[in-house]
């Protein structure tokens, strides 16, 4: 149906940096400069072209989603961080986009050496990259120099198994740009199915997602309302209105495809701007 291969880069902060309130978009929108340094122009079968270029989709007429995904985590506030900081940012590639793995490397290697952010100009918040793991077969895919191919693993969406449960309690570790907030339980589904619908059509086989039957009730949450800033030469939009919190979920009704889009949701996360990483979520004890 759908393959995903998710990596984690743990960058190494060589300066002080600071970090913004929300990362995604400055990742972004970073990674695009440093790989148009690399790219010719008239390239098309290149990182940069099908991240930032690419506006015609297999199905529909709105602009398809992005096949590698940003997602850095979320901290809620602006960070000042000392030289010799660490930070995680995991990367989400879909179908067959993994190819472009070394690509992605050279082109995160050169964002940091050029700094994030205006905070660059004052030989500030530089990076390099001193591992990658691969978060499905936790072994180590990049030592820093060298990059170790064998251990490095997919999954297959419809490969997922059910949740078995009949309660969930979930964490938003990054916003979701859907109201209302939270999501009621069969609203939850329908943000990770149509969510996992675009990428099926886009990078998967482009066969039917199953429909669903689900029940349940909200029986307590959190709930914190953010604005984040974007910056985007494709886009008028200047901010984003997300939430993030913790919401418990006590189930009544959950057929075999809501099971199964459970643990999709908590593999690709949910809900519309998934391009700048929002939606993410995790499953809390």
């Amino acid at each position: 149906m759908l393959k995903v291969s998710i990596i984690t880069l743990h960058l190494h902060f060589i300066t002080e940096a600071l970090l913004p309130y929300w990362m995604g978009s400055m990742f972004r929108g970073g990674l695009g400069q440093s790989l148009k340094m690399i790219t010719h122009h008239e390239q098309t079968d290149s990182l940069f072209y099908h991240m930032y270029m690419r506006e015609v989709r297999k199905r529909g007429y709105s602009k398809p989603p992005k096949p590698v995904l940003l997602v850095p985590p979320f901290f809620g506030k602006a960070l000042k961080v000392e030289k010799d900081a660490t930070l995680d940012l995991d990367v989400f590639f879909f179908g067959e986009y993994i190819k472009f793995l070394p690509e992605l490397i050279l082109g995160i290697n050169i964002l940091g050496k050029m700094g994030l952010g205006s905070e660059r100009h004052y030989n500030k918040s530089r990076f390099e990259i001193s591992s990658i793991k691969c978060k499905i077969s936790k072994r180590l895919v990049y030592d820093g120099s060298n990059l170790i191919l064998n251990n490095l693993s997919s999954i297959d969406v419809k490969d997922i198994p059910p949740y078995d449960e009949d309660r969930l309690k979930i964490g938003f570790r990054t916003p979701l740009t859907s109201k209302p907030f939270p999501p009621k339980a069969e609203r939850l589904l329908f943000l990770i199915r149509n969510r996992l619908l675009g990428f099926v059509n886009e990078y998967g086989s482009g066969e039917e997602v199953p429909e669903f039957k689900c029940k349940g009730d909200i029986i307590n949450y959190s709930s914190h309302k953010h604005k984040l800033e974007r910056r985007s030469i494709r886009s008028e939009k200047t901010l984003f209105k997300g939430y993030t919190g913790i919401v418990e979920y006590k189930f009544t009704e959950l057929d075999d495809s809501a099971r199964w889009l459970i643990n999709v949701g908590l593999t690709i996360g949910c809900g519309p701007d998934s391009s700048f990483g929002f939606g993410f979520l995790q499953k809390m004890p």
